[in-house]
């Protein structure tokens, strides 16, 4: 089975190379039976994110690099998919703020359980989260929200930890609109609406990039937006598909 791990960034140059390698070394010695390939797609960075993903890409055949000059996270996620053909599509953040661990439960779930998509949840009763106290707000209010909104029964949206099927990418991709921050949401909404099975499962997952203070995402402003689309979703799903 092909698996693809797509790793959206943006200027991660001080990140990157070591991220990357320990990401290659986890599914060498992990994730054995499977051919797996990790895809970096680069979102129009100006610092030496590319330099960096090339020697990377040339050093290991099972990475490659894809540059996408506009910027978004959910439009480098889409082109990198849509090139690099895999049974099983995984992306994750650069930052591995998510415990690799739990990624060969990721890949079980589609490979082996028969789910559409599986994602990390913060909120899973059995994660071990360490976040700042202004994320956890939010991300709770941001939860209830689309629970009210589009009663979604889908504990953690933004987490950057998601797999999904080949049915996903053919039926569901093609109908999100988004190519931003809110394009896993829309994902999953979408996925969530139309009937496809989603396994949740537990994670490590810590706040890093707040330890570091290189956080590109302003909470505040980010979840407003996030608030607006799902207002935006819920009249689109309506107007086309029929409210369920």
């Amino acid at each position: 089975m092909r698996l693809n791990i797509t790793i959206p960034c943006y200027n991660e140059e001080k990140i990157l190379n070591n991220n990357v390698i320990e990401l290659f070394n986890f599914l060498n010695k992990n994730i054995v039976e499977d051919d797996w390939q990790i895809i970096i797609a680069d979102n129009g960075s100006n610092d030496q994110t590319a330099k960096i993903a090339q020697e990377l890409s040339k050093k290991f055949k099972q990475i490659k690099y894809l540059f996408i000059p506009k910027k978004g996270k959910g439009r480098a996620i889409k082109l990198s998919w849509q090139k690099f053909k895999a049974d099983v599509y995984i992306f994750m953040d650069a930052d591995l703020s998510t415990d690799l661990k739990a990624l060969p439960e990721l890949i079980n779930s589609i490979k082996n359980e028969n789910y559409d998509l599986a994602i990390g949840s913060r909120f899973h009763k059995k994660s071990k989260t360490n976040r700042i106290i202004i994320r956890k707000f939010v991300s709770y209010g941001y939860q209830l929200i689309k629970k009210i909104i589009l009663g979604s029964k889908i504990s953690d949206l933004p987490c950057g930890f998601k797999a999904v099927n080949k049915e996903i990418i053919k039926k569901i991709v093609p109908k999100i609109k988004d190519n931003e921050w809110f394009f896993d949401s829309e994902l999953l909404l979408l996925s969530e609406h139309f009937g496809y099975q989603i396994k949740e499962i537990p994670i490590k997952w810590e706040d890093i990039r707040e330890k570091q203070d290189r956080s590109r995402v302003k909470v505040v402003s980010l979840s407003l937006k996030y608030f607006k689309n799902i207002l935006e979703l819920k009249k689109r799903i309506k107007k086309l598909y029929g409210q369920k």
